[in-house]
């Protein structure tokens, strides 16, 4: 009997399904539950979410650029007044709402900068090896070596004050880190059987990356970036306090904490709102990173 020539497509299909056959448990990272402080981390971030998406249509919030009682007012029972009032007598609340979105979407879309460069360049880095990969690493060596607050000064200072130009620095100084990771998963996949089957069948480097190599990298890379991201936010926040971030009236939670350092002495409420708000958001971060590299590596154990 002849063999019936395989198409091209059917290959495809086949080397698709080996793949997925061969993929270890790691590519899917399930999330039983954990502790209650991991989950109530868990909850604060979607809960920070969803206020960040949705303040300006909380009702009975005040705006927060505008005066709404009297100067440094003590917080009181109503929804404006819960923290009290600033120095110039604007909601503390409605700022610290106002500067959960601020600081979200530019750690956010920093972070999205700094995982798709550093995917690239990991992978190809892994994936090829040589001298990419030793400039990988001197990039990445080099921007672990410098403290993280002054080059976010220098560049910032160079380049002038801007939400622009705050996220393109925070996106900068992540790649390093997510190239390592990339890098380093590569190297553990390029001999696995999925890895040497799809070779075997003909597929192209860009394949048996993006389809075969790619999945496997996403629990990794999901287990750092909270940590990560807690980083930038306290990157983000220390630079508003020196007065080089969020360009005001625009609230931002360093920002509010550096206006309120004169009047602290007689008004130190004045800090408890952005200062919670940093702090929670730091803690449940990395409450969260913490639970997803213990779930990644108990499964890598497992294996």
């Amino acid at each position: 009997m002849t063999a019936t020539p395989q198409s091209p497509a059917s290959g495809a299909a086949t080397l698709a399904g080996i793949a997925r056959a061969a993929m270890p448990a790691t590519s899917r990272l399930k999330l039983p539950g954990g502790t209650v402080f991991e989950m109530l981390a868990a909850a604060f971030l979607v809960f920070l979410v969803l206020i960040a998406l949705f303040v300006d249509v909380i009702p009975g919030l005040v705006s927060p650029k505008f005066p709404y009682g009297d100067f440094s007012q003590l917080p009181d029972l109503t929804l404006n007044g819960l923290f009290g009032t600033d120095d110039i007598g604007r909601s503390i609340l409605s700022r610290v709402l106002y500067g959960a979105r601020a600081s979200l979407m530019i750690v956010g879309v920093a972070t999205c900068l700094s995982v798709s460069v550093g995917l690239l360049l990991g992978m190809l880095a892994g994936y090829y090896r040589g001298m990419l990969e030793r400039m990988v690493d001197l990039y990445a060596n080099t921007m672990s070596a410098l403290p993280s607050v002054l080059v976010v000064l220098a560049f910032v200072t160079a380049t002038g004050t801007s939400v622009g130009a705050i996220i393109l620095i925070l996106g900068i100084l992540d790649i390093g880190t997510y190239a390592r990771v990339a890098k380093a998963g590569v190297i553990s996949q390029n001999n696995r059987d999925y890895v040497l089957a799809a070779r075997a069948m003909g597929a192209t480097d860009a394949r048996i990356m993006m389809q075969e190599i790619l999945p496997n990298l996403v629990p990794a890379l999901t287990a750092v970036m909270p940590t990560l991201m807690a980083g930038l936010i306290i990157t983000e926040g220390s630079l508003s306090f020196l007065g080089y971030g969020i360009p005001a009236p625009a609230p931002s939670w360093g920002g509010m904490i550096a206006s309120s350092t004169d009047l602290l002495n007689r008004f130190p409420v004045l800090i408890v709102g952005p200062t919670m708000a940093i702090v929670l958001t730091v803690y449940a971060l990395n409450t969260v990173g913490d639970y997803l590299a213990q779930r990644l590596n108990s499964r890598e154990r497992g294996n």
